[in-house]
């Protein structure tokens, strides 16, 4: 069973930008928010987890493919390990949507985070990398849960950086995007300028010209 991101079985995630600028604001950003609930979203299966996996690089297709066997065989499992996906994107959502604003996190956030880092913890290692050293995964590619443990770490490495001061959401109506802030003035408020911020020039057009217009 290959897995393409052409060919997911519900998104196209070719079309799924990365504009978050760190691992876990790209997790974060694969759905977008409203106060009522979410207009879009790209993980709906644990085969989606994969082809995103795919998607931001951190699995090849080898890989992809062998954790979609190993899912084909331990469907319950594999279906666990996706609700624990959107437990901990909402997790880490609630976590740098806080930071953004300025608020207190939630104890019970950062709990169930540091919950998630203990128990990547026992598959992280310090491996040899060319003439040097570095953090690697072992065994990452047959443990149906490995993209969690990237996601996790990537959440707690933003976390203690000093680029978390950066971190912003998204001010366009139904997104809740969050990303990195990498503007000299510190001033950018779409993810995207692209489709948030230009739905935003034409509102604010509309209303400009609904109130020049009105007797």
């Amino acid at each position: 069973m290959e897995l393409s991101i052409n060919e997911s079985p519900n998104r196209n995630f070719v079309h799924l930008k990365r504009l978050g600028g760190r691992l876990c604001l790209d997790f974060i950003n694969t759905v977008n928010r409203e106060s009522n609930g979410y207009t879009e979203d790209w993980l709906n299966s644990y085969s989606d987890l994969l082809v995103w996996g795919q998607h931001v690089q951190i699995l090849n297709q080898q890989q992809a493919t062998q954790l979609a066997e190993l899912a084909a065989c331990q469907p319950d499992l594999a279906e666990a390990v996706f609700e624990s996906a959107i437990t901990l994107r909402e997790i880490i959502y609630r976590i740098f949507s806080a930071v953004s604003a300025n608020c207190e996190v939630q104890n019970h956030d950062l709990d169930a985070l540091n919950k998630t880092l203990k128990e990547a913890s026992a598959w992280r290692q310090i491996s040899p990398i060319d003439n040097d050293f570095d953090w690697s995964w072992s065994d990452k590619s047959d443990h149906l849960g490995c993209i969690l443990w990237r996601v996790a770490f990537s959440a707690a490495d933003l976390l203690t950086a000093k680029e978390l001061s950066r971190v912003r959401e998204c001010s366009g109506d139904g997104c809740g995007w969050i990303f990195l802030d990498t503007s000299r003035n510190r001033s950018r408020r779409w993810c995207d300028m692209e489709t948030c911020g230009n739905r935003a020039k034409v509102r604010r057009h509309y209303r400009r010209s609904s109130t020049k217009e009105a007797p």
